[in-house]
């Protein structure tokens, strides 16, 4: 769809205000590459904010930590792909001491110096991602600045261009230092730590 970024993503949210969405879920997020081979769990990283940790092995049944959701509107996609946000449920208890939650979407957070962003959840930035039909989780854009020449509007790539440029890497943020996921922007990481991944989602058994 030919549509800038931030509408689309201005988009999701007033959908999310009037509950107009999809969503699929809970699924979990496995995670593998050379020498990697585990699940992924929302780790602490400051005041309503998450990182998105690798750890070995399977995850722990039950356990909201490493529970995911993804919402889409059914209005863009790619082919048969839809494109949406990914989240996590926050638990917290409310002002009556019962257990709640609260949605927080998968953002990527960018340093100056650096071509690596981390993966981390929470209340600000939000990125659009999509399934294909393998399960495999990826980033979504479509336009590709590689083409673009002085003073000529760019043409978008039709409905987009799925990405996969995801990593593990030990990462350092707010305070917190994780081995957790990255994705790198282009070229090899700046991160000498980053091993290329690809991430899957499985279904939580009912």
């Amino acid at each position: 769809m030919k549509f800038q970024l931030s509408a689309l993503l201005a988009g999701f949210a007033a959908t999310a205000v009037s509950a107009q969405y999809n969503q699929t879920g809970p699924f979990t997020l496995h995670v593998a590459g050379e020498g990697i081979d585990g699940y992924l769990t929302a780790c602490h990283a400051g005041a309503a904010i998450e990182g998105l940790c690798y750890s070995a092995g399977s995850p722990p049944e039950g356990s909201a930590y490493s529970q995911y959701y993804f919402n889409y509107t059914g209005y863009n996609t790619i082919g048969s792909d839809e494109v949406g946000l990914v989240f996590w449920k926050l638990p917290y208890n409310d002002q009556n001491g019962n257990p709640a939650f609260q949605e927080q979407s998968l953002g990527l957070y960018y340093i100056p110096n650096s071509n690596v962003a981390a993966a981390m959840f929470g209340f600000g930035t939000s990125s659009l991602y999509g399934f294909d039909a393998d399960g495999k989780l990826f980033g979504y854009n479509y336009y590709d600045d590689s083409t673009f020449t002085p003073e000529v509007n760019p043409v978008p790539t039709g409905d987009g261009t799925a990405y996969y440029q995801w990593y593990v890497c030990w990462q350092y943020f707010t305070g917190y230092y994780y081995q957790s996921v990255g994705w790198v922007t282009g070229g090899a990481p700046h991160n000498p730590t980053c091993e290329a991944v690809t991430i899957t989602k499985v279904p939580v058994s009912a």
